[in-house]
């Protein structure tokens, strides 16, 4: 195994890299994909010294104190902020790994940026903003104020958070769910056949704008939410909530549409064949 304890910028190269992990508190993270051997760049060091690990081909970036006892693995964001000289430490991580490598990210208030990733995606932050662009594999997003920014992506797409606000252009997914209490769902994209789309918040709205030529069984449900469609939609009063439903399209393999909320208003609109995804408002 290769260790390195790093408390001034240090750039190294290294082969063989088939997952990253990386758990930090403040900074920044940015991951990028690479043809050639991986690297990574650590630099603007505060407070605790950045332990770099390389066994069996993953590549783990994080501190020594939270190594011990698969405690790694088990450390939710928020418990972070518990672990000694917590406001001192950050530390700025630039990364190049393989394009299909698996990456697994917690932060505390560090943002994140990943890219032209085509692997599994998992990300964790506490306040962090999380940024991706042109993702192709499947993505996991959990904040508990941080907000969400996603273009382009073209895999499955899951985000959870407390406060925190998605906000999704672009691409074709085969999966979306969202789940916030406060923050706003708010996304324009392609569904592929046969989709699952879950989205739900609290007071939170949801928007979603889909393609007109777009096929789905919808299921849209609030409890005093208000609920708008720019597609033919039937609307019923069931007891504690309103609903709107129905089919649109007749294309094969629909997609399922289906959105949940207390006081969120939830809008799914239409996007015409001409233009571009763009972030959509609605009600929400």
């Amino acid at each position: 195994m290769a260790r390195w304890t790093i408390d001034q910028p240090t750039t190294r190269v290294l082969d063989g890299i088939v997952a990253l992990r990386v758990r930090v508190i403040g900074g920044h993270v940015n991951i990028l994909p690479t043809d050639d051997p991986a690297t990574f760049e650590v630099a603007d060091i505060k407070g605790e010294p950045v332990l770099v690990t390389h066994e069996a081909g993953i590549l783990t970036i994080t501190y020594e104190d939270l190594t011990g006892g698969g405690l790694l693995d088990r450390l939710k964001p928020v418990q972070l902020s518990g672990y000694k000289d917590v406001g001192r430490r950050s530390a700025s991580v630039d990364l190049r790994v393989p394009r299909d490598c698996p990456v697994e990210v917690t932060t505390l208030s560090a943002p994140i940026v990943a890219a032209g990733l085509a692997g599994r995606v998992q990300l964790r932050t506490a306040s962090g903003d999380v940024t991706l662009d042109e993702l192709s594999g499947d993505v996991e997003v959990s904040t508990v104020s941080g907000d969400l920014a996603a273009r382009g992506l073209q895999g499955g797409l899951s985000f959870n958070s407390v406060g925190g606000q998605a906000a999704v252009a672009g691409g074709r997914l085969s999966s979306f769910a969202a789940k916030t209490a406060s923050g706003k769902v708010l996304a324009d994209v392609e569904l592929a056949s046969s989709a699952k789309v879950r989205l739900g918040s609290i007071s939170g709205g949801v928007a979603l704008r889909v393609p007109a030529e777009t096929s789905a069984d919808v299921d849209l449900r609030s409890a005093t939410g208000a609920l708008e469609s720019e597609f033919g939609l039937e609307r019923k009063a069931l007891r504690g909530r309103s609903r709107l439903g129905g089919a649109i399209g007749s294309g094969p393999d629909p997609a399922a549409i289906s959105t949940t909320t207390v006081s969120g208003a939830v809008s799914l609109l239409r996007r015409a064949a001409d233009a571009p995804a763009e972030i959509p408002r609605g009600e929400a």
